[in-house]
Order: structure tokens, then sequence, then C-alpha cells
């Protein structure tokens, strides 16, 4: 079995460059065509060895997927792997426009539970946060192309802020629906 080698970066082990704007559909058609490669099912009668090579290989293809498709680990990894400092992620920022914002988008987001037009309310809420998420986006590859890793970290840690709310958002959505 030919073992992928494990100086290869994530964006390297899909055939991508290592850039944030990434096309999303050759992400998971390489992720697709190295599971079939690797899948332990594929390994049933090979060697122990090969067995285990084979469950390595697939989890570090899973690891990889996971990390890339999501913007905010892409964008941390591609800080990573351009050797810039990452702190853990309880690092907040420090912009209190920026804080200030996410306040009251959490407010706005309770205000729809008791709402008549609940879920309108959140198709809009749904629709800004989308476009702050492109706004950060934006900003980070801005920041990063500039080798400003800093300011990328910082950019980063915004869209975290903004995907944390997106989820919370798709619960209430589901709440709302439900009942």
């Amino acid at each position: 079995m030919q073992s992928l080698d494990p100086g290869q970066n994530f964006f390297e082990l899909f055939g991508l460059s290592p850039v944030f704007d990434i096309d999303l559909a050759c992400l998971h058609d390489a992720q697709r065509r190295l599971q079939a490669s690797y899948h332990p099912d594929r390994f049933v009668g090979s060697t122990d060895q090969d067995k285990r090579l084979s469950v390595q290989m697939a989890s570090r293809v899973n690891q990889a997927y996971e990390t890339l498709r999501d913007p905010v680990k892409r964008s941390r990894y591609l800080l990573e792997i351009n050797g810039a400092r990452l702190p853990d992620d309880s690092e907040t920022t420090s912009d209190t426009t920026f804080l200030m914002e996410q306040i009251e988008l959490r407010e706005e987001l309770e205000s729809c539970r008791h709402a008549e037009d609940a879920l309108d309310r959140c198709d809009r809420i749904e629709a800004r946060l989308a476009r702050r998420a492109d706004e950060l986006a934006g900003e980070f590859v801005d920041c990063f192309e500039a080798k400003a890793f800093e300011d990328a970290l910082e950019s980063s840690r915004k869209m975290q802020f903004i995907q944390r709310i997106q989820h919370h958002l798709s619960e209430l959505q589901y709440e709302l629906e439900e009942n």
C-alpha cells in the first residue's frame, strides 16, 4: 500500500493551492477519491500493518477535509502552515465595535423567539450574517496575502464569532419550525 506523504500539508493532500478561496466541489471530489483509496474496508484481507496504515490515512484524510471545508479552520490552518503564531481558541477580539455588533445580533436572535414573523426575521438575520462572513473572509484574504498575519488572525477570530451565531441561528430556526 502506498501511504500518504506525512510532510504534505492538507492542501497538497487534496491537490489544492494553499489559498483561502478554494473550490469546495474539488475538495469534496478529492476527499471522496482519497477515501475510496484508503478506506479500511478495502484492506480487510491485508496485513495488520496495512490495516493500521489505512485507518491512519483515512483519519488524516478526514481531518484534512474537515479543516479545509470550514472557513474558520481553513483560515487558521493557512496561518499555521505559514509560520504564524496561533494562540488558543479562547483568545477573543478586543474590537469593541465588533463585540457590540455581536451583542446586538444575539439580542435580535432572542427577540425572534417570540415574534409573529419569527422565521422572516431569522431569514433577514441569516442574510446579514452571510454578508458579514463574506466581508470578514475578504478581510482575512487581504491581510493574509499581505502577510499581515496578526490582522489575518483577528479576522479569523471574528469569522469564528459569526460562525457561532450562524450555528445558534440554525438551531433557533429548527426550533421555530418544529413549533
